[in-house]
């Protein structure tokens, strides 16, 4: 199991799709009936809107998505992502979801359902849901909570479905001037899994939304995969910059034509089997490492000059990445019992701020050396595309083996063990050796 990227490291939030600790695939907005009952200040707050959407023939909408991640009150993370969202009921719509490392455009016609990955390639979907169907699980990673924004968007929907199944409270917390000119209503409501949500619609004649809050952090603690630091927060804030349930839509948004140079796969898992498929042979195996300077959390550096005569591991790592958390100890009990014979293993974070490493790391009972690559630099020198992403360098600086992804704790084990015992004895991996340097038979 690996995280794949497509573009850039720059932040925590554009690869949620990946995580095994942040999924909310397995947690979303809950479609059971309420098990309380709703206020008549609620019922009237609500009522108005949901009922024109769910009246609704067409939709159109663009909502921008902030992704924030907060440590001991303190924002050390932005992410930036935008749906573009057209529909016409009961089963027509085009969901365009972009960030700074996916993009993803999801098209049915009411007959074939399209989802384009890239400009190159795409797969049709075996079954096409209806607006209802995708508002209340979408099989589709469209970002990292795509129920709520759907839910409000959609034409047609029952956003009741998705906003008071499954919850513990919703109330009316007052009236206010939405940025200080929109008179509007909002609401809060809290999930029985802990997750709560504040939404802002206007208060007049035909509303609309405005803002939805959503804070994800009681269920990231309440998945008990990872410990979460003291202080962590993170939440999403989708602000509707454009919404209508009127009016036309082109029907031709709906409708999917492939470029010429586009690829057609089977399944997103043929799509994926592929990418991964180029990840197996690294290109820095068996070449020598490229010159690299580490900044440890003490603000100290260490340098290829510095490790010469050493076996070296530097596992590239993110506090998102889930087979990275289930590697990290693996890779550290190894390392470990090599020690005394010249192994030195660095941890180096990819792509977020040192203030939430150092929180994050400070609950893990690791006992590691970690690195901070925020910018994501120094993996793009080492011509990463996934992680876990692991090097195996010798003390001649050569990068004897490359582990991508994460097999299983007993074959990790094995394979670091099996390598590290050739290494400190001057040895040399076979799967590094080109065939100019194998001897003649």
């Amino acid at each position: 199991m690996n995280c794949v990227r497509f573009g850039t490291w720059k932040t925590l939030q554009s690869l949620m799709f990946c995580v095994v600790v942040f999924a909310t695939t397995t947690t979303s907005f809950a479609q059971d009936k309420p098990s309380f009952e709703l206020s008549e200040d609620v019922r009237k707050a609500l009522t108005p809107l949901f009922s024109r959407i769910s009246k609704a023939d067409v939709s159109r909408a663009t909502v921008e998505l902030s992704a924030e991640t907060v440590m001991g009150g303190k924002v050390v993370e932005t992410s930036d992502s935008v749906y573009q969202i057209a529909s016409k009921y009961p089963n027509q719509y085009t969901v365009y979801y972009k960030s700074a490392d996916d993009r993803k455009r999801l098209y049915s016609d009411g007959k074939e359902g399209v989802v384009a990955l890239t400009p190159e390639a795409f797969f049709r979907l075996s079954n096409v849901a209806s607006c209802q169907e995708l508002a209340t699980r979408s099989e589709i990673n469209l970002g990292p909570y795509p129920e709520a924004v759907l839910a409000l968007t959609l034409a047609g929907v029952d956003p009741a479905v998705t906003f008071l199944g499954g919850m513990k409270s919703v109330e009316v917390a007052g009236k206010v001037k939405y940025r200080g000119s929109i008179e509007s209503i909002h609401l809060r409501g809290q999930q029985k899994d802990g997750v709560t949500w504040d939404l802002w619609i206007s208060d007049e004649g035909k509303p609309r939304p405005l803002r939805l809050l959503v804070d994800l952090t009681p269920m990231l603690i309440a998945t008990g995969q990872v410990a979460v630091p003291q202080g962590y927060a993170y939440s999403l804030r989708y602000d509707f910059k454009s919404w209508r349930v009127t009016g036309e839509v082109d029907e031709k948004l709906f409708r999917y034509t492939p470029p010429r140079e586009a690829v057609e796969y089977e399944s997103l898992e043929a799509f994926q089997k592929q990418a991964a498929e180029k990840l197996v042979e690294h290109p820095l195996l068996g070449k020598s490492v490229p010159e690299f300077e580490l900044t440890l959390m003490d603000g100290s550096t260490v340098r290829n000059d510095d490790l010469k005569g050493k076996v070296v591991v530097l596992d590239f790592w993110a506090t998102w990445c889930g087979p990275c958390l289930q590697a990290m100890p693996v890779i550290a009990e190894t390392t470990r019992k090599f020690a005394d014979k010249g192994v030195q293993f660095y941890a180096v974070n990819v792509g977020e701020s040192s203030s939430l490493v150092k929180g994050f790391v400070s609950e893990q009972d690791w006992d590691v050396t970690v690195a901070s690559d925020p910018d994501g630099d120094l993996i793009d020198l080492f011509t990463a595309k996934s992680i876990p992403l692991t090097l195996v360098i010798a003390p001649t600086g050569i990068v004897e083996a490359v582990h991508q992804g994460f097999p299983g704790e007993a074959e990790l084990k094995q394979q670091f063990t099996d390598e590290l015992e050739v290494l400190v004895q001057g040895g040399r991996i076979a799967s590094s050796v080109t065939a100019d340097e194998k001897p003649e038979k």
